[in-house]
């Protein structure tokens, strides 16, 4: 009779998901990943400005990720690890709401009818278009985040200040969309490896008989993709933060912005630092895109079993 009774619940068909309760619950995922992660986003964020273009064998400030922290704490206090919480959380409930949100239609939109037997290819390019869109649309989010995690003066800077700062001194506002091409770029890499790989390694796993639908594979196939992504984002994130930051630099500096371009900022980058320089803060990236990919995925697994909807 629980065999029946859980065979019934488990064939009982799912209901479709609106648009606006995919990107409702992508955002709120996220949203709440973010919240968790942010001193390490803060770690990632300084040591990715750490040190920048001064050549090679340049004393750094947060030479790995534990010394980051310390510093941070011992200077700023525990509240400096959650300098841009904010921003940070505007940012997921736009961007990650949409990217994530928009993957699934895009991946119809491209042609796939069976979620279980989606071609690879398909995933891939749902998830590079979805983040696009979705990084397009939110980069002031993301630009005054980045301005804010990077502040190291007393206190913290506000969203309005910094803001005002940029429309006023930095072009307007226009100014609120520096650094798009390489956040854009980023965007379409980390969704176009991030979901899909969860999607693929969680349906391979259900193929291959090797797990069931439940919360230890979400955490095993999330985790897995939140290690690739790291890796294969971390370099252009480097360039993202700096284009992002160069212009605050420079007003503070009184110097021209230190590079032309999103490829002028890679190549100097690798010129002056080296290449392993476009993997700075790799591990503070992991240890916190590993965690933010797991509780986000989770969470919309979750969010979509609440209201009787098919997993992802």
């Amino acid at each position: 009779h629980v065999r029946m009774a859980a065979a019934t619940h488990e064939s009982a068909p799912k209901r479709p998901i609106a648009l606006w309760e995919r990107l409702v619950m992508a955002g709120a995922s996220n949203a709440s990943a973010a919240t968790l992660t942010n001193p390490l986003d803060v770690v990632k964020i300084r040591q990715q400005l750490d040190g920048e273009l001064k050549g090679r064998g340049a004393a750094r400030k947060y030479p790995n990720f534990a010394s980051g922290l310390v510093s941070i704490v011992r200077t700023e206090g525990l509240m400096g690890l959650y300098k841009g919480i904010l921003p940070s959380v505007l940012r997921e409930l736009s961007y990650s709401g949409v990217r994530m949100g928009l993957y699934e239609p895009f991946k119809e939109l491209l042609g796939a009818t069976d979620r279980a037997n989606t071609p690879l290819s398909v995933k891939v390019a749902a998830g590079a278009m979805s983040g696009t869109v979705g990084a397009s649309f939110a980069n002031p989010c993301d630009l005054i985040k980045i301005r804010c995690q990077a502040y190291q003066g007393p206190g913290s800077l506000g969203v309005i200040d910094a803001v005002k700062h940029v429309v006023r001194h930095e072009g307007g506002v226009p100014g609120l969309w520096q650094g798009v091409l390489p956040s854009v770029q980023r965007a379409a890499l980390l969704t176009a490896t991030q979901v899909p790989a969860y999607d693929e390694i969680k349906h391979q796993c259900l193929r291959r008989g090797l797990a069931s639908e439940g919360l230890l594979l979400h955490f095993a196939a999330s985790s897995l993709a939140g290690f690739l992504t790291a890796m294969v984002t971390n370099p252009v994130d480097i360039v993202k933060t700096r284009m992002m930051e160069q212009r605050a630099a420079a007003a503070s500096s009184g110097t021209a912005p230190r590079y032309s371009g999103a490829l002028d900022c890679l190549l100097s980058t690798v010129r002056n630092e080296g290449p392993a320089a476009l993997w700075k803060g790799a591990m503070a990236s992991w240890a916190r895109i590993g965690p933010h990919t797991t509780v986000s995925l989770m969470v919309f697994e979750g969010l979509r079993s609440a209201i009787g909807a098919e997993a992802l």
